[in-house]
């Protein structure tokens, strides 16, 4: 199966097992779930990538709180996207997006402006989820309007889901 073909099955639910087993419950449903969304290509003009470490790192931050959370990550949903094809790139690109606005709350990491990124807050900014950026551009637009708060670094956004904060919220919105 491609990694573009799993966002169709995680969509359809057809693939349910094997999210559970990759996040070692056999609960029908997490408590929430959680979309790392963040730059990847930037601005750059080929097809490099910046850094993508930081997406294990919000990965470590949010299940040593909430292990019980599913996190979602695009980038190993689609580890090879840079050498897709047209139309591969654009079902990835429109699943991602259906993805950030199914997940319950979207991390958003930008620590540079990232296109790919303002459309998936916006996505889950449009469909009601909660929308947490990690961002120094707290006076862009994107980030001060489709935030439900935005983290000047990691390690702030870290004392917030360490703290309880990040559950609390996701509680309260349920609720």
């Amino acid at each position: 199966m491609h990694a573009i073909d799993a966002i169709s099955d995680e969509k359809s639910g057809t693939d349910s097992a094997r999210r559970k087993a990759a996040n070692g419950r056999t609960d029908e449903r997490p408590p929430f779930s959680v979309f790392l969304s963040g730059v990847m290509q930037g601005s750059n003009a080929d097809n490099s990538l910046h850094a993508q470490d930081y997406r294990q790192h919000l990965r470590d931050i949010i299940t040593a709180a909430h292990p019980e959370a599913e996190v979602v990550c695009p980038a190993e949903l689609n580890p090879d996207s840079v050498a897709y094809d047209n139309e591969a790139a654009r079902r990835a690109f429109m699943g991602e997006l259906d993805l950030a606005a199914e997940t319950d709350v979207l991390v958003a990491y930008a620590p540079v402006a990232t296109m790919g990124t303002a459309v998936e807050m916006y996505r889950a900014y449009a469909a009601g989820r909660l929308v947490f950026t990690v961002s120094p551009m707290t006076t862009n637009w994107a980030v001060r309007f489709l935030s439900t708060r935005v983290f000047g670094d990691l390690a702030e956004f870290e004392a917030f889901v360490r703290d309880g904060d990040l559950g609390r919220t996701v509680a309260e919105r349920a609720s």
